[in-house]
């Protein structure tokens, strides 16, 4: 029954932990792995157990735990979940690390814009210094896929290093000390003007032969695919042997879908060449 009775206790100051919110402990073991730490807050029996696994113990670069924290010594960390079948709680000491950091995170709100200056551009994406932020420190990260609609081959094609830049805010990581940005998200979406033009015959350029069919850009920023059976009446096993890549190719939009931004084409039944509408 004394297990029991722990166990229900426990799980009871369990259901009391929320996501996010702040908590204190004491280090019980540093292991490679993990640090294990017992909750304060818990009047027993028994104790209350959070696991701060090795990447959440700290930002800075370390090989074991115990070049960053030490057995007995007290720590300050968010909570990331709660663990009710394992009876514990998974907790970041990273996302505490730097409380002006924190603060300054926390005071950012999914949606809204920030500007920024870039701070340097690689091929994974852009560093960008976020106004507001600590100082020595650089906060903002712009993926590249959120840079532009555009197609672009590197991030050093839409922005450069020290350029001004404003985006919308859409995430923010206390455990990584990071704001992700999109450019993209202030910038029209140019599949929006053919939402409503299902029907439209135009010309595009193929950019992409795949196994089922070819991609064809309609306009800048604008892809559309062309399957295998929309290049005539009969099924194409190979698109190499009706188009290649920087062909122009004439097609009908068949579907726009915003939701997915799906634009699907068609490259069969045209009307003849002077009665085309473009």
């Amino acid at each position: 029954m004394i297990e029991q009775h722990s166990s229900e206790a426990l799980k009871n100051f369990l259901n009391t932990l929320r996501v996010g919110e702040v908590r204190t402990g004491r280090i019980t073991s540093v292991e490679g792995r993990e640090v294990l730490v017992e909750l304060d807050g818990f009047s027993g029996p028994g104790k209350a157990v959070g696991r701060i696994p090795r990447g959440d113990l700290t930002r800075k670069a370390i090989d074991h735990p115990s070049e960053a924290v030490s057995n007995g010594q007290r720590l300050t960390f968010e909570v990331i979940a709660v663990d009710l079948k394992q009876e514990c709680v998974w907790a970041s000491a990273a996302a505490c690390e730097d409380p002006a950091l924190r603060a300054f995170l926390l005071g950012l709100r999914c949606g809204a814009t920030h500007r920024g200056q870039v701070r340097s551009v690689h091929n994974f994406g852009v560093f960008v210094n976020l106004e507001g932020e600590p100082a020595g420190l650089c906060t903002g990260f712009i993926r590249g896929p959120e840079l532009s609609w555009l197609r672009i081959d590197h991030p050093a094609d839409a922005v450069t290093a020290g350029q001004p830049v404003v985006g919308e805010i859409i995430d923010v990581d206390t455990r990584r000390g990071q704001a992700q940005l999109s450019l993209k998200a202030l910038q029209e979406d140019p599949l929006v003007p053919f939402a409503n033009q299902a029907g439209l015959v135009t010309t595009g350029t193929v950019t992409k032969l795949i196994p089922f069919g070819a991609f064809v850009r309609i306009a800048d920023g604008v892809e559309g695919l062309v399957h295998n059976t929309e290049f005539r009446d009969e099924p194409v096993e190979d698109p190499g042997q009706i188009a290649s890549e920087g062909d122009e190719m004439t097609v009908r939009i068949l579907e726009v879908d915003l939701t997915r931004r799906r634009l699907t084409l068609s490259a069969r039944n045209l009307p003849p060449e002077g009665q085309r509408p473009f």
